[in-house]
């Protein structure tokens, strides 16, 4: 393996290579987002809402979502204009060497994670992709086919499940836990890169 000096910090080329796939993904995500119309329009539909089943509440809930529609367009219009405001300085500071960069001090894939996370920011899918693809680029093809990150977090939330925790909502709200155990148990069955 040969290193390499990258924003005054010296790194392999497989650790170049992993946070050039995070900022990848991090400008498709911001393209995604800074130009989905779907999701402007799922922002303002009633289908987000609950409706009642009482037939004098859902016409109060009708009346004070039709009161609050203009309101809402309009919040949601602001939003996206400011979203692409600043999507031309968001997209060209992925091309930027970051500050404060370090070498990763573990040389698993908790510690990439660790070191290159905080400079780009994804969720979903474009998140188990990365991981996937990080899995790929340090510890190689045949290891990635078997260790897949969305194998790891489908266990992990049924493990939970085995648990008695059925709850759609809570299942929800822990996720961020399900992917930081996940990540934590694909780590350490792959070890060291």
């Amino acid at each position: 393996m040969k290193s390499l000096v990258f924003s005054d910090t010296l790194l392999t080329e497989a650790e170049v290579e992993c946070f050039e796939i995070g900022r990848q993904l991090q400008r498709k995500a911001l393209c995604k987002r800074s130009f989905d119309g779907a999701g402007f329009f799922r922002a303002i539909s009633m289908s987000s809402l609950s409706w009642s089943k009482t037939p004098w509440r859902l016409t109060v809930q009708l009346f004070l979502y039709l009161l609050f529609l203009p309101f809402n367009i309009l919040w949601q219009l602001l939003k996206q204009c400011w979203l692409w405001m600043l999507f031309p300085f968001r997209y060209l500071g992925t091309f930027l060497p970051p500050r404060g960069f370090n070498a990763p001090g573990e040389k698993t894939l908790q510690g990439i994670h660790n070191q290159f996370t905080p400079y780009f920011c994804l969720h979903g899918r474009d998140y188990i992709e990365c991981i996937n693809r990080w899995v790929k680029v340090l510890y190689g093809i045949d290891k990635a086919k078997y260790h897949n990150f969305a194998r790891y977090l489908h266990q992990e939330r049924r493990r939970l499940k085995d648990q008695g925790v059925n709850d759609p909502s809570f299942l929800a709200v822990t996720y961020r836990n399900q992917l930081s155990a996940a990540r934590q148990r694909l780590s350490n069955d792959l070890g060291n890169y």
